[in-house]
């Protein structure tokens, strides 16, 4: 089973992220060159697959500027969901059903508090890296059309 995600493809290049890996968006390039040392690679980019690759976006940031009453209201409406969903499904099903967004709040069996306070607790940490990134885009734009002046 493979962990990568794509998030862009051709026939010689791979954009993807890893499963569980929110830190790095990988590029996989074939039939080209590239120079190596220690730490550090150079891998020159096709203009046309470079032309494909910006067009997506590297990671989601959709929780960075969410308030905390933001996100409660989100994972609450997310937990609801959850548990209308297990309690509508067959008997047979619910073990499946159950699993769907575990891993943010747990089993869909659980009381509705305790699947509300693991999402939160997981929302919170996603924000949390997702206004990491952003703060670092933002120093990197800012270098760089400082440069560019």
């Amino acid at each position: 089973m493979s962990t990568k995600a794509t998030i862009a493809y051709g026939p010689n290049f791979h954009l993807y992220h890893e499963a569980l890996d929110e830190d790095y968006v990988y590029l996989e390039l074939e039939g080209t060159q590239f120079e190596a040392s220690y730490n550090r690679v150079m891998v020159p980019i096709p203009v046309h697959v470079w032309e494909v690759i910006r067009q997506y976006p590297g990671i989601d940031l959709r929780y960075a500027d969410k308030t905390d009453e933001e996100l409660r209201e989100y994972v609450e409406h997310e937990v609801d969901d959850r548990i209308r969903h297990y309690e509508q499904a067959a008997e047979r099903a619910k073990g499946l059903v159950s699993l769907g967004g575990s891993l943010a709040f747990g089993p869909a069996d659980q009381p509705r508090e305790r699947q509300i306070a693991a999402g939160i607790e997981y929302f919170t940490k996603v924000r949390e890296h997702q206004q990491q990134v952003k703060e670092a885009i933002a120093k990197l734009q800012q270098a760089n059309s400082k440069r560019s002046r």
